[in-house]
């Protein structure tokens, strides 16, 4: 198992995990770098890349790690989906600077493997010869289904893909104990969460804040924008600093009866 170097102090959170649930499914794997870019197709500068923070990673990446590792894709895959909005709106997310990718990354962004937005600031290297002719129609069947299925629903191909990664909704069942409210994910008083966590704490705070009357969107234990927004107008309601993130100065107020 290999030495990670310490992900760069400032890096947005949702980057942060996706970066560390990335790390420990190669540790999972077993593989080299080497062994994996044989596997995906995504060359070794680029899981180099991806695995030290300096490229968000490509769906396609996500995609074979998981299947290599037996992990279910759509929670990783909708953790991207945050990541890159952070990603791309902001200029500030360390170590990243677009134009210092090597001539592999340039090799990479030309190849049909991967387009549009997917390729994520770097690239996986399809199989050449027939292997490349085969992925390209598929690609290209799929897109056109996609686009096809939009017109029909009246949503476009973005919105399809989105729609494909969403989480299962979470119950929500938000009891009293004791003076506090409880809504049976987490009895956590002090833990963070923030843009880009996933899990029963995250689940806990969007079932808290839909019972005072914040729409979090929909409740899957995704820390998404909606739910970010939502802990904001519950903290600024509260007195509380609205930084979206909920810890232990959010957690009494969304514990809190009435």
């Amino acid at each position: 198992m290999p030495r990670w170097k310490p992900l760069p102090e400032g890096m947005d959170p949702s980057v942060r995990q996706l970066v560390t649930h990335l790390r420990r499914l190669k540790d999972r794997s077993g593989l080299s770098l080497a062994a994996l870019e044989a596997k995906t197709g995504c060359s070794r500068s680029s899981w180099e890349r991806y695995l030290s923070g300096r490229a968000l990673p490509s769906q396609r990446a996500i995609v074979a790690l998981c299947e290599l590792s037996g992990t279910d894709r759509a929670r990783l895959l909708a953790l991207r989906e945050v990541a890159e909005t952070v990603w791309n709106a902001s200029s500030a997310t360390p170590n990243r600077n677009r134009d210092q990718h090597d001539q592999d990354d340039q090799v990479d962004q030309g190849d049909q493997g991967e387009a549009g937005p997917a390729a994520g600031g770097g690239g996986c290297a399809a199989r050449r010869g027939v292997a490349r002719g085969v992925f390209t129609l598929v690609v290209t069947v799929a897109f056109v289904g996609a686009a096809v299925t939009g017109v029909l629903l009246g949503r476009g191909p973005q919105q399809e893909a989105r729609a494909a990664t969403r989480l299962p909704p979470v119950r929500c069942d938000v009891r009293s104990e004791e003076g506090a409210l409880y809504a049976g994910h987490s009895r956590t008083w002090k833990e963070t969460v923030g843009l880009g966590y996933y899990g029963e704490r995250v689940a806990e705070a969007e079932c808290l804040l839909g019972h005072h009357g914040y729409d979090t969107g929909r409740v899957d234990g995704l820390y998404d924008i909606a739910t970010r927004n939502a802990a904001r107008r519950a903290q600024r309601d509260a007195g509380v600093v609205p930084d979206g993130i909920i810890g232990q100065h959010t957690w009494p107020v969304l514990r809190q009866e009435g």
